[in-house]
């Protein structure tokens, strides 16, 4: 298994920095390791480079219809910049069944004029994605007691502790950080990347899109289509 070492080492040894075998100095190793931490921080704004969904709960409270979202917040989860769904869980069936609710957009929210009404159940979700922590709004504002809700978040990659922490990552990931922070890093060492680590670190990135890819259900309203009227397929037929 790499550790960030290896990925610092390989990434100057791309730019020509470092020859065959050689080692970095530590400032240099100190160097590529914020980089590429800023390089991940970056990445966790892209919804395509994170490879994992989490399904994280938090029971309600009965009348409260607010939560902070994120380490140290009501639903402890790394602060998600999207929210894919969310679900509400009813304890009182068993098994325990999930209804889904509908994501509100920030326009939804804002045209909304009883933001403080309550009901058994909500019916729909807003994420706000304030900073440090962002913040889940249900609606209408549930009383049950027996409720728990259930975010479904993308987990980006994590920023990395050290050099020694060790990389797990899925398949294409490692060499995604070696050609990219590659470019990342030659500016700071006057070095113009060759055309071949160009296109190489273009590929990888491409690679990592494809297996990313979130598969969508395509949907169209009801008037969207053909004018808003019905559509005969044997009108075309003669």
């Amino acid at each position: 298994m790499s550790t960030v070492l290896d990925l610092v080492t390989a990434s100057l040894r791309e730019l020509g920095v470092l020859a065959s075998g050689e080692t970095a100095a530590a400032a240099d190793s100190l160097e590529g390791l914020a980089a590429l931490n800023r390089l991940v921080n970056a990445w966790k704004a892209e919804r395509v480079f994170i490879y994992q969904l989490t399904a994280t709960t938090k029971a309600v409270t009965p009348s409260d219809g607010t939560y902070t979202v994120g380490i140290g917040g009501d639903i402890a989860v790394l602060r998600p910049v999207h929210v894919d769904a969310v679900s509400i869980r009813d304890s009182v069936t068993t098994p325990p069944y999930e209804v889904p609710l509908r994501m509100m957009t920030d326009q939804d929210w804002a045209q909304l004029r009883i933001k403080t009404q309550t009901a058994s159940q909500p019916q729909a979700a807003w994420y706000n994605r304030t900073y440090p922590l962002g913040t889940l709004e249900l609606w209408p504002v549930p009383t049950s007691a027996t409720l728990t809700i259930v975010l479904y978040a993308p987990e980006a990659v994590a920023e990395f502790a050290a050099l020694s922490t060790a990389v797990s990552l899925p398949p294409g990931y490692e060499r995604l950080i070696v050609k990219n922070l590659a470019l990342e890093l030659a500016p700071t060492y006057g070095v113009q990347p060759s055309p071949q680590l160009e296109r190489q670190a273009q590929d990888a990135l491409a690679v990592v899109l494809r297996a990313n890819k979130v598969l969508q259900e395509q949907r169209f309203a009801p008037d969207a289509m053909m004018g808003g009227g019905t559509y005969d397929i044997n009108s075309d037929l003669g």
